[in-house]
């Protein structure tokens, strides 16, 4: 697997980079595909770098006239934020990341990920994160809010164009899209690295939770189960995992705001 992620990657940030809605050449698309896995390479990370790409291509096919900034929940050691600081230095953007910065907070009942955990899991402190950013990233368009999501997102009230999940417990992502999705633009972007767990996306299919909180239909998520189509050779289910060991679980999942999805064929009434 890490041969072929070795002799694939560099067309592969060509292929996930390549689109008509932005201008980068493609020297500028490899130098920043080598930046990101660089940084991977050197930060603990739980995304790699190609879907750290997917996330760089939709900040940049944003027109620079649409009001918003980027949003990270949830940045462990500081890779992925570095290598979206990379994105939105060049899109001109502002990334703003929440973080306890102590780790996962303790789990509460009825969070069905919250037994998989301990308080304290994934803690990376302000100090370090920021190391990692200066030595790889782009300090300068970053913004830190330190504290539980429930504490520091009811006040956030900018516009968001992309809002990258990495939250592990179903709490602290129902906490996260209830107060991010009101602020993401039309045709803004929620990304989560969760999308191997099929209850956990289930969220974002749930016509009776969006309809409660949001009186609309649900948005649907692409990647469910599986994640993005990225040259990882993940088909599914996590349970199976053992049996397949060349598979390799490192992508992620989207969707979009102003998507809505809804079951509506019933011939029998």
């Amino acid at each position: 697997m890490k041969a072929w992620f070795a002799l694939t990657y560099g067309p592969a940030v060509l292929f996930i980079l390549s689109s008509d809605r932005h201008e980068l050449s493609a020297l500028r698309k490899l130098w920043l595909g080598w930046r990101m896995l660089r940084t991977t390479l050197r930060v603990q990370s739980g995304t790699g770098p190609k879907t750290h790409l997917a996330m760089a291509l939709k900040i940049l096919e944003t027109p620079r006239s649409v009001e918003g900034v980027v949003v990270e929940c949830g940045a462990w050691k500081g890779a992925s934020t570095a290598n979206l600081s990379l994105a939105c230095k060049i899109a001109g953007r502002r990334l703003v990341v929440f973080d306890s910065f102590e780790g996962l907070p303790q789990g509460v009942e009825g969070d069905r990920e919250a037994s998989s955990y301990q308080s304290g899991d994934y803690r990376g402190s302000l100090e370090e994160v920021k190391a990692n950013i200066r030595a790889y990233g782009a300090i300068d368009v970053c913004e830190f809010r330190k504290g539980w999501f429930d504490q520091t997102l009811p006040v956030f009230d900018s516009p968001v164009i992309l809002a990258f999940l990495d939250v592990d417990l179903e709490a602290s992502l129902v906490t996260c899209v209830e107060n991010l999705w009101p602020r993401l633009v039309d045709g803004g972007y929620v990304f989560t690295d969760e999308m191997a767990g099929l209850g956990y996306c289930s969220l974002f299919w749930s016509e009776r939770w969006w309809r409660e909180r949001f009186d609309s239909e649900p948005p649907g998520l692409v990647g469910s189960g599986t994640g993005l189509a990225l040259g990882e050779f993940y088909i599914g289910p996590r349970d199976e995992k053992s049996d397949h060991p060349l598979q390799h679980v490192t992508a992620a999942a989207y969707t979009r705001k102003g998507w809505a999805h809804r079951w509506t064929f019933y011939p029998d009434g």
